[in-house]
């Protein structure tokens, strides 16, 4: 009888710590210590793009992030991250639930980068079945993830150059899906798409894959202190609705985005019922560009680089709008947006440095919910910001901007903050 509970009471120590082994904690069984999953590691988990194909030696976006994280933690500023790249060229999502347990549980990593792409699930050769397949089986590998305490960061679909218009349709729908997913994501297709869902020029090794290039865009979607952030257990984002604030002379807020950036969106809400400063913008010249309300009440945007793009849709009428200005570095390209209607656009590269929100000369001006993301935004995810979606991939700053508690919060997965500063 003795063994016999002795063997019952061997059995429970090691099913315990099983699974506190699973959700990451330690425990001392008596004849040996169950190890907790690495805190600090990433697993690269996904196809030959994130392996590197296409780069010099396949240093492709993943060890460009990393670059990154180490440069973070050199200077201070992030946590001492491992990282493991276990992508295998030609994966999809099947192929991923089949090799989780030996290519990633192995691994003993808190974190997993799930990193495909509908091309391999093959969207062009089958459609909305392929589609479906691909958002069926992202929930499953999510739920694995987190049913066993690992965290899960979600890459958007990219773009192929035999993409056809169809093609394209469903990676954006497919990205607005995971745009909105209760998930960390990265937003990929804005820092390489041309326009139409093919590589943009220069950015591409071979119709599948990016270059150096491409793959650097790719690496600068990132938001740098996204992990650092899960770490810290900073929740999902989630829209604060009935704040806003009044920007006059005497305050103006000022954000400095991580590291170096490339393509990026920024949106704020705004009410005005005069002309005045939106926003300025600094690139890494130091020259300074501005987002302003003209005398006409229409919005007007004046590129660090001197280009200027001067609105049609007049803002000063008492009712809130959306002012979006995206920027597509890969493909040369920033457009100015009023709600979901294009007021123009403009060919240039920007690596833009320093935001400040709020009005040096003109007429005080009511804002509310304050963006700024790591990658450019298509016309399917500018139609849902107007609409007050949440979108959530490659965001950096989330700031719904509360007039009555006068304090600036981000509500973004980063570590950057906000700060007042005098004109």
């Amino acid at each position: 009888m003795f063994k016999s509970n002795r063997a019952v009471l061997t059995c429970f120590i090691s099913c315990l710590a099983l699974v506190n082994y699973a959700k990451g904690n330690i425990i001392d069984t008596g004849r040996y210590t169950v190890k907790p999953v690495d805190t600090l590691k990433i697993v690269y988990f996904g196809s030959s793009v994130p392996y590197g194909f296409g780069a010099t030696n396949n240093l492709g976006y993943t060890y460009m992030f990393t670059k990154i994280l180490n440069q973070r933690n050199a200077d201070g500023t992030g946590n001492a991250w491992k990282t493991v790249n276990k992508s295998i060229g030609g994966d999809n999502t099947i192929r991923l639930l089949g090799r989780w347990k030996r290519d990633f549980v192995s691994q003993k990593a808190k974190y997993v980068l799930l990193a495909l792409s509908l091309g391999n699930e093959g969207i062009h050769e089958s459609g909305k079945s392929k589609f479906d397949q691909f958002k069926s089986n992202m929930v499953k590998l999510i739920a694995l993830a987190r049913d066993s305490g690992f965290v899960p960061v979600v890459t958007n679909c990219y773009t192929r150059n035999d993409f056809n218009a169809k093609d394209y349709d469903y990676t954006k729908q497919m990205n607005l899906w995971i745009h909105t997913l209760d998930v960390p994501s990265v937003n990929l297709l804005g820092a390489v798409d041309d326009g139409t869902g093919k590589w943009a020029p220069g950015s591409w090794y071979n119709p599948g894959h990016p270059n150096d290039a491409g793959h650097q865009e790719m690496a600068y979607a990132i938001v740098p202190s996204l992990f650092d952030a899960l770490s810290n257990g900073k929740a999902q984002p989630k829209m604060v609705e009935g704040s806003s604030i009044t920007l006059g002379k005497a305050n103006l807020i000022d954000f400095k985005p991580d590291n170096i950036v490339h393509p990026f969106t920024t949106t704020i809400t705004i009410k005005a019922d005069g002309k005045g400063q939106i926003m300025q913008l600094l690139d890494s010249t130091a020259h300074a560009g501005s987002i302003v309300i003209t005398d006409k009440g229409t919005v007007e945007y004046t590129s660090p680089q001197y280009q200027q793009i001067t609105g049609t849709t007049k803002v000063t009428d008492g009712q809130w709008h959306k002012i979006t200005l995206t920027h597509y570095y890969a493909r040369n390209e920033t457009q100015l947006y009023c709600d979901s209607a294009l007021q123009g656009q403009v060919a240039e590269r920007l690596s833009i440095k320093h935001l400040q929100l709020g009005n040096k000369t003109g007429n005080a001006i009511s804002a509310k919910n304050w963006f700024f993301y790591r990658s450019g935004m298509n016309v399917t995810e500018i139609a849902a910001l107007t609409n007050n979606v949440l979108l959530k991939s490659s965001m950096e700053l989330y700031a719904p901007l509360d007039g009555k508690k006068d304090v600036l919060v981000n509500l973004a997965q980063s570590t950057v903050g906000l700060k007042w500063v005098k004109p």
